[in-house]
This record gives structure tokens, C-alpha cells and sequence, in this order.
């Protein structure tokens, strides 16, 4: 398409109904045409080929059915009816009764269907039908031809050895230094990364392009270094210094500038899955945001400015309040990291696995979260490792108020800010204080009701449920529920001295039980055992009880708790709970002051009458104390921390909460004045000990596991220290010995300068992952890391300064031609790689070049990236998790709702109607109309200065001629709006769009 063609695309274009994006009729067809001669209308998309979908639809839906429900009988050892379903070669196998579990021909046929329909006399799984749902994907995975990933390991009831061909992965093997090879042209190498690269390409038979002219060298670092062009000044002075050294001046200069931390955060808050706002379903407005989110994304930018240690950014991020000596309060932003991920609905479990997912993806590059709900199905990663983790983030919680890190006295403005709001803050302080006192006394007081509960009735599934919402105040407090019968299951023995009678009659009761039915009985907490002949059980068991010498040693009864049982009459396990209930409240209500003991006093069913108050020798006995404790301290099951108070009250109360954070967070979001808040996280009061959920249940748990790091990572590892153990991941990550965590960082920077990364999957580095074409470069790169310090800059420096980097990435078509025919992907980077801007780069560049760039630092998001009057370098703009602006989402801006470990790259529609119609290329191109116009000069020095201008270049002869013509012969009244047309060709030209 010629050039005049082009000036003609953008006037048409301006035709368009801005206001409806459509075009008017009569330019339908021509704008549509217009489209494609702009080279924007090429659309393709990606998706999982048939194999990838057959592959994820026996991960997801066929193996955790068959490890569930099947290998309990039919796994490798001792299967029944030598039928093993721990392979496909297993199931197409003869069985016992001659038959395969598969019929392949057909398929319908198969045993194993007709077994799960239950459609004769074998029925599997015999425990019960699987539902419908479950059974009609069994059948379309059969149907399919029970498609078996040639990768899958078999399936496995539970527990993964780590083999020593695991720990030989070359991803997981220490990290060392190679030799840098000795090459046949030592002349081209100027750093050893040339060497390495180099030696491949003489192996290969291929020789490295020509470098790039200076004025591409400098435009490509320029945009790698800071995301922004060269000024002409900066163009002008580089192509005029002669000196050996300008290359390496023009390094440290974009090194030394804060675009560079603007530009290299914005990677990283990709990985961080960074964004301003939360995904609460009816939140709207400022009710959305995250007033301080924007602490962490200038404590990233600032971070890579200071050139702050990698390793002391990983600490930062993962345990900034926990780092001794404190660190300065703008650190404390760094733990934005693990606070800005999604809400999910507030369930709990779900942000610890983002979490998780968060911090093993980005520093490690391992997928542990796929250990959720069972050991991970490819990489040596048992299910015990994501438990060990999941532990240290559930002993995190974010705490009510923030901490400043930004004094509020510094202005008028913060301070009055903060006086103003200082009211609602003790508001909801009191409203928690109160609240927690509430409930606290409420589980005390009805101790009785709990244990009666907790033993006549089966585990509820909503007891663990994160979902559940208490209605009424009578509603038993699902936590305090599951803490008591985790107690009772603990202590429920002859042995103990406070629960030993309770487990006496329970066992007796059930024995009389199965002697009356003839069969055993079923358990007291499944079913309650019915009413003793003339109630005589009790009493005997009591009178058996004190006949054991006093004291509280194991096999002896407390004498206090005897005391008090004596007058309960007890028959069912109801009547039990409520017995032992009314002794444990009669000993605290002792504790408290006479008026309210008075007014708490209650008679519950079972109960002895109100009982005598102890005199002060009695309350300091041990009897007393073993009895109180079980109310009172925080291992008794009543007691929760203050800070998830929001969590045991009434759905009223609840509700209540979140409104007054919500209109804490409006109030800082919508007053500009706020001071800066870190977004941080805190150990949590009470101790969480880790336990496995079963097949990712939180109602079904699993084994105790120590807090501690993965194990593929840590052969000889031990258990994380008090506290949540933050500091101690963040010190297992940050660990030269690790053998991922160098590697990962040295391949997304590599990436970030090169296009393509050494690892072809960044933040998956597991057993899948193919062992890099240049290893040995990768391990050289991670071993120097740590001895330089763990600088990024030094890495970016050793990175650009390289031969392999200055490479022109246009060759002669005869050399592209026959290294094409031996590298097509350019893995050997016998060339650079051209690079498309990304969309902050992209629209940086148009406010850069119209002279409109606000290179403001820091500070709140500013909304509406497209808008023609937003000015503000890109990174600064309002990430919206919810609503992304249209500008990001048509130029492929990284979701902001999971880790990003590199972004895709389209080419659609949408790209060419930004070029052609937006409002804000339009503002840019009438910017530069301006500028232009206020040039002294003739036409052609106006056109040369426009070129320079966008293109950091003079136009060429056809060029000129072109745009002279398009001006020749306009009104002068025109005569701004053909200039801005002009600009506007340039600003969508490839040529600006993309970087050689």
C-alpha cells in the first residue's frame, strides 16, 4: 500500500461515529478495507489442541475419581480380582474373570461402565453409586478411548517418593559454574554470555548477525531499559560521541534513570498479579477499591531503582515486618505481594492457594499449588509440601488497621484527614472489642449445649465450610464446634482425668446398644444410643469413679468435676454433653464478679442445681484450674483471636463489619489526602499446626504436617521457627543453594531483553519443562548472580553489554534464509529478536513524542488510561481486576487475577480502530499538529522535524515528496487538521509500534 493510501485510511477514519464506534455508510466498505491496508486486521487465536483436552479431562475429572473411590481395592498391591486401575495397559488388561475392564472395540461395552451403572451383579464401588455426573465422564473418557497422558505417572492412592531421577532434573540439580567454552572467533566475544552463545552457533555452523546501526542500538536499549524512545537530544549526542566507551555511558545513564524502575516493575507486577482494586461481586465504585494497593507497586519501582538486593526483595516481599533490624516503613509495602490477590468470596483456603500459587510460580517457578488436592500429578511435589506451605500463610492474617508509612503531619491535608476519620476507626475498634467480648461469653455460657451437640450429633460439612454465615445469635459458631469435637476426639478416653467417665458410659451405652439390636452399635457421634433400663448406667459409673483414689494423675477423676456430676441425670450422650457442660460452667461462673455471675446463671437440662461459690483455696487447686482451663486461656475451644471476630458473629453483625472497613477504605479512596498505608500481613495469635486436607476437603482432614520448605528443593530440611515461618520461606527461597531461585529470575530478565526466554515456560520449571538449549549459559548467569550481590542491575548491564545483544535483528535474505533453514525459532540467537511495544510502552510513546508525558512518580492510580487528558506514564494507571480499560485489554495487558508469567501477543481488530479512532491518538496527533505548526521554517524542515520527532529519523526522498503533496494546497483554516492527520500516520506506523 503506498503511502498516500495510508494518509487517506486516517481521514476516512475520522469519518467514523466516535460516540458508537460505528462507521457512517457510506464509508463502510472503505473503512473495512482500511483496516487491513493498515496491516492490523490479521486475527488468530489460540486453543488446547483435541490431545491437550483429552489430557485435561482425565487429569481433572477421571484420575481423582479413581484415586477416591477405586484404588482402595484396586491399586498395585494385592488388587482384587487382579483388576489394577493404576494405568491404561492395567485396565486393558484380562481381569480375574478373563474379561478387560476396557473394550475398546466396544467401548459402550466395557465392564467397567457397566459395573458404575450398576447394571448387574457387579457394582462398583460397592460403598455406593457414583452420581450421574460422575458417571457419564467416565463414560465420554471412555468413549474417547480412555485417552491415558503418555506423560502421567500412574495413578497413585497417596504418598510420592522423590527419586533420584527427580532430583537429577537439570532444573533441580545445585547450581555451578561452568568453564565459559573457548570459541574459534574470540574476536566477537565481549562478555562471556557471548562465549556461551557463540560455541552453539559454531556447533551448528552458523556465524552471529552484523551488529545494529547505532541509531536502532540505542532506540532498543532505550525501550528495553526505561519502556520509553530515545529523546532526539539523546539520539543526537550518542551518534556524535566517537568515544570507544558511549555504548557502555549510554548503559549506565538508563541504569541510573527512574524510568528504569517504572519500566522492569511493571514486569514484575505482572508476576505479582498486582492491581488497585478488589473482586468483591456487588462492590462498585470507590466501595472497589484498595485505597493503598499503590504502596506495593511504588515499593517494587523503588526497590529496583535502589537496586535492592534480589534476595533482599524476596525477603521484603514474603516477611518485611518480621526483617530485624525493622526496615524502613516504605518497605512494609512489599507485602503487598501476598495481600493484593483476589478475595474469592472471602474463602479463605482459596486466597492461601493464591497465595501460594503467587510465590512458588514467581520466585520458584514450580506449580505447587497443583499439590492442592493431591501430589502433584508430574512433578516430584507430594501433597505434604503444599500442606507445609499452606500452613505458613494460615498463620497470616491482615490486621484491622494498617500501619503509616507516610507521616501524616507532613501535610494540612493528612492531618485533618486523619483526625476526621479517626472517630470511625475506634468506632469499628469498639465494635470488634464488644463483639469479641460477646461472643466469647456466649460460647462460655453455653459450653453445655456445644458438648451435647459436638456428641449426639455427626460432623456438619458447613462447620468447615468458609462460606457459612451464622443467621441468628442461637446458631451454634460452626469453628467453635469443630474445636470441640477435636477436643472430645483427643480426650475421650478411660485415661483422662475430666473426660474418662464421659468415655466410660459411652462405651458401655454403645455396648448395651449392640447387645439389645444384635449387632454392634453404630457410635455415639453417629447416632444416640437410647434410654437405659431405670437410668441405672450413671450412677453406677460415677460410684465406680470415686471409688479411685483422689488426685487428677491419668486414670484418676477430677474430684471437683465428680462433685459436680453426682446430681446430673444422664441417659443419652445429649444429656452427656449438657451434664459435663453445667460442671465446667459452674467452676468458671465461680471466677466471675457476683452481679454478673448472677445474672449469667442459667439451669440446663442434665444440670445439677446452681452450685456453691469455691472458696479461694478451692480456685487455686489444680482440680479447679484442670476444670477452668477448658473455658478459659487460648487452647480451650471457645477462644478465637480479636482479629476474626468477623468471623463468629451473626450474619447482622458480620455485615456490619464489612461495612465499616468498606466505608473506611471509600474514605480513603476518595480523599487524595490520605496518608500512605502498607498493605501488610501479620502472624496470627493463635498457632495454626498445617494438616493435610484430604483430596483438598477442609472438612476432611488428613495428617499433621510441620511448617517447612518444599521437599525436591531441601533434601535435608527441618521445620520453620516460632511465629508463621515467613521468614524462614522467604530465607529458603532467597538461599543461594536453592537451585531454582537464581535460574528463574536470570530467564524472565533474559526474556525481557532477548523476547524469548532460555526456559521456554518461565515460571514452570518442573519436570516438564525441557532442559534449555543453553544451560550451561543460564547456570553461568545464576551462579555470578549471588557473587555480584544479587543485582538485577549488574544482570541487565551484563546482559546488554554482550555481543548477542547488539546483533541487528534484519539480516541479508541469503544469511536469514540459511539460518532459518537450521534454527527457525532463532534458539540459538543467531540474530536479535524484533519485539512488538507492549501497550505501556506504546501509549508512554505517544505522550512521549507529543510532549505531553507527566513523568510525575508514585502515588495514587490514575483512572482512565485512554482518555485524551491522562498523562501519567502508564504503570501508574488504575488496574481495575474487574474492568479492565479497553485500551489494556486490546493490547494484551497481563490479567491481573493469577501470576503472568510472560504475556500473549494478538494482532486483532480492535488494535487498528485504537490507531485509527480513539480520542486519545487523536489528542496526540493534534498535540503534535501544534508543536509543528509553532516550528519556524518552510514545509519540508516541518516534515523533517515531525519524522525526527516520532521516528528519531529524517524522512526519506519518497517520504518527503508524499507528505509534501498530501499538505500542498490546504486553507489555512485546514491547515492544522492535515498536519494532525499526518501525525496520526506516523503514530500508527509499524515502524513506531515495533522495535528492531
Amino acid at each position: 500500500m503506498n503511502f498516500k493510501s495510508r494518509l487517506s485510511s486516517i481521514r476516512l477514519a475520522r469519518s467514523w461515529n466516535s460516540g458508537t464506534g460505528r462507521p457512517n455508510r457510506k464509508w463502510a466498505a472503505p473503512a473495512r478495507w482500511t483496516l487491513w491496508s493498515l496491516g492490523y486486521f490479521v486475527v488468530f487465536s489460540t486453543s488446547l489442541s483435541a490431545a491437550d483436552e483429552k489430557t485435561d479431562f482425565f487429569e481433572t475429572r477421571i484420575r481423582p475419581l479413581i484415586v477416591e473411590h477405586c484404588l482402595e481395592c484396586h491399586g498395585d498391591e494385592g488388587p482384587e480380582a487382579n483388576l489394577r486401575l493404576t494405568s491404561r495397559e492395567h485396565l486393558l488388561a484380562p481381569a480375574e474373570s478373563g474379561q478387560s475392564a476396557l473394550n475398546l472395540d466396544q467401548p459402550a461395552a466395557s465392564q467397567l461402565l457397566s459395573a458404575l451403572r450398576y447394571d448387574g451383579e457387579l457394582q462398583m464401588p460397592p460403598a455406593g453409586k457414583l452420581s450421574d455426573e460422575e458417571i457419564a465422564a467416565f463414560e465420554k473418557w471412555v468413549l474417547d478411548g480412555a485417552p491415558w497422558p503418555a506423560t502421567a505417572a500412574p495413578v497413585r492412592a497417596s504418598g510420592l517418593v522423590i527419586s533420584a531421577a527427580d532430583r537429577a532434573h537439570w532444573s533441580f540439580r545445585p547450581v555451578e559454574s561452568p568453564a565459559v567454552p573457548t570459541v574459534a572467533e574470540a574476536d566477537w566475544v565481549r562478555t562471556p554470555i557471548d562465549a556461551f552463545v557463540l560455541a552453539k552457533l559454531e556447533q551448528a555452523g552458523l556465524q552471529p548477525s552484523p551488529a545494529a546501526d547505532r541509531r536502532t542500538l540505542l532506540r532498543r536499549l532505550t525501550y528495553d531499559l526505561t519502556g520509553l524512545p530515545p529523546t532526539n537530544e539523546e539520539l543526537a549526542a550518542f551518534l556524535a560521541d566517537e568515544s570507544p566507551h558511549a555504548y557502555e555511558q549510554a548503559v549506565e545513564r538508563l541504569l541510573a534513570s527512574p524510568r528504569y524502575g517504572e519500566r522492569w516493575g511493571r514486569h514484575w507486577l505482572d508476576i505479582a498479579r498486582y492491581a488497585d482494586t478488589k473482586d468483591g461481586v456487588l462492590m462498585f465504585g470507590a466501595d472497589r477499591m484498595r485505597p493503598f494497593a499503590y504502596t506495593y507497586r511504588d515499593y517494587v519501582i523503588r526497590a529496583l531503582n535502589e537496586d535492592i538486593p534480589y534476595d533482599q526483595f524476596i525477603r521484603e516481599q514474603l516477611a518485611a515486618d518480621l526483617i530485624q533490624p525493622s526496615v524502613e516503613p516504605w518497605r512494609l509495602g512489599a507485602l503487598g505481594f501476598l495481600t493484593l490477590g483476589r478475595m474469592f468470596d472471602n474463602n479463605v483456603h482459596d486466597i492461601i492457594d493464591d497465595q501460594i500459587d503467587t510465590t512458588t510460580r514467581g520466585f520458584l517457578g514450580l506449580t505447587i499449588s497443583c499439590a492442592r488436592c493431591h501430589d502433584h500429578k508430574f512433578d516430584p511435589v507430594p501433597i505434604t509440601d503444599y500442606y507445609s506451605l499452606h500452613g505458613v500463610f494460615a498463620n497470616c492474617e491482615v490486621p484491622m488497621e494498617l500501619p503509616l508509612i507516610e507521616d501524616p503531619n507532613a501535610t494540612e491535608a493528612g492531618r485533618k484527614f486523619e483526625e476526621e476519620i479517626r472517630a470511625k476507626r475506634e468506632e469499628l475498634r469498639n465494635f470488634v472489642d464488644q463483639q469479641h467480648a460477646l461472643q466469647t461469653e456466649d460460647a462460655r455460657q453455653r459450653v453445655g449445649a456445644y458438648l451435647a451437640h459436638a456428641l449426639s450429633t455427626p460432623p456438619d460439612p458447613m462447620e468447615t465450610a468458609v462460606f457459612f454465615r451464622s443467621l441468628t445469635p442461637d446458631d451454634f459458631r460452626p469453628q467453635i464446634t469443630v474445636r470441640w469435637r477435636k477436643l472430645l476426639a483427643a480426650r475421650l478416653r478411660l485415661d483422662d482425668p475430666v473426660f474418662g467417665p464421659a468415655a466410660d458410659f459411652l462405651q458401655q451405652s454403645a455396648a448395651a446398644t449392640s447387645d439389645a439390636n444384635g449387632a454392634p452399635g453404630g457410635g455415639p457421634n453417629h447416632k444416640a444410643v437410647g434410654e437405659l433400663a431405670e437410668g441405672e448406667l450413671w450412677p453406677q459409673i460415677l460410684e465406680s469413679w470415686a471409688s479411685r483414689p483422689a488426685g487428677t494423675a491419668a486414670g484418676e477423676v477430677n474430684p471437683l468435676l465428680l462433685e459436680q456430676l453426682r446430681s446430673s441425670q444422664v441417659s443419652t450422650p445429649a444429656e452427656l454433653g449438657q451434664a459435663y457442660g453445667a460442671a465446667i460452667l459452674a467452676v468458671y461462673r465461680q471466677t466471675l464478679p457476683s452481679e454478673p455471675a448472677a445474672a449469667a446463671a442459667t439451669t440446663e437440662p442434665g444440670a445439677a442445681t446452681e452450685p456453691a461459690v469455691a472458696s479461694s483455696a478451692a480456685a487455686d487447686s489444680p482440680e479447679f484450674k484442670q476444670l477452668l482451663e477448658l473455658l478459659v486461656g487460648p487452647a480451650n475451644p471457645t477462644w478465637f483471636p480479636k482479629s476474626q471476630t468477623h468471623r463468629y458473629t451473626s450474619r447482622g453483625e458480620t455485615d456490619a463489619y464489612h461495612g465499616k472497613v468498606v466505608e473506611l477504605d471509600r474514605l480513603a479512596a476518595q480523599n487524595p489526602a490520605a496518608p500512605a498505608r502498607a498493605m501488610v500481613v501479620r502472624d496470627s495469635e493463635q498457632p495454626y499446626t498445617p494438616r493435610v486436607f484430604l483430596r483438598g476437603n477442609p472438612t476432611n482432614f488428613g495428617a499433621e504436617v510441620p511448617r517447612q520448605f518444599v521437599s525436591i528443593l531441601a533434601p535435608e530440611r527441618s521445620p520453620f521457627g516460632a511465629g508463621s515461618g515467613r521468614l524462614d520461606l522467604a530465607a529458603s527461597i532467597a538461599s543461594p543453594g536453592n537451585p531454582l531461585t537464581a535460574r528463574v529470575i536470570v530467564n524472565r530478565i533474559w526474556m525481557g531483553h532477548f523476547v524469548e526466554p532460555l526456559v521456554s515456560t518461565p515460571s514452570d520449571f518442573g519436570l516438564r519443562s525441557e532442559r534449555p538449549l543453553h544451560a550451561e549459559l543460564l547456570d553461568y548467569l545464576a551462579a555470578e548472580l549471588p557473587r555480584h550481590g544479587w543485582s538485577l542491575k549488574w544482570l541487565h548491564r551484563e546482559l546488554v553489554l554482550s555481543n548477542t545483544y547488539r546483533q541487528a535483528s534484519q539480516v541479508e535474505p541469503s544469511t536469514a534464509e540459511r539460518a532459518s533453514a537450521i534454527d527457525p525459532e532463532n534458539r540459538l540467537f543467531w540474530r536479535m529478536n524484533r519485539r512488538r511495544l507492549e501497550v505501556e510502552a506504546l501509549r508512554d510513546t505517544l505522550l512521549s513524542v507529543s510532549g505531553k508525558l507527566n513523568l510525575q512518580m508514585y502515588g495514587r492510580p490514575e483512572a482512565g488510561a485512554a482518555a485524551p487528558d491522562s498523562t501519567r506514564r502508564t504503570v501508574y494507571g488504575l488496574v481495575d481486576r474487574q474492568g479492565l480499560p479497553v485500551l489494556f485489554r486490546n493490547f494484551d495487558f497481563a490479567s491481573p487475577d493469577q501470576s503472568i508469567e510472560r504475556r500473549p501477543q494478538t494482532v486483532v481488530p480492535q488494535q487498528a480502530l485504537f490507531a485509527l479512532n480513539s480520542p486519545f491518538m487523536i489528542a496526540r496527533s493534534s498535540d503534535l499538529a501544534t508543536q509543528v505548526l509553532a516550528q519556524t521554517g518552510t514545509a519540508t524542515e516541518r516534515i523533517t522535524w515531525l519524522y525526527q520527532r516520532v521516528l528519531q529519523r529524517p524522512p526519506t526522498e519518497d517520504e518527503q515528496a508524499a507528505c509534501a503533496e498530501f499538505l500542498a494546497d490546504v486553507a489555512p483554516e485546514a491547515e492544522p487538521s492535515r498536519w494532525s492527520q499526518l501525525a496520526q500516520v506516523l503514530l500508527a506506523s509499524n515502524e513506531l509500534l515495533y522495535v528492531d
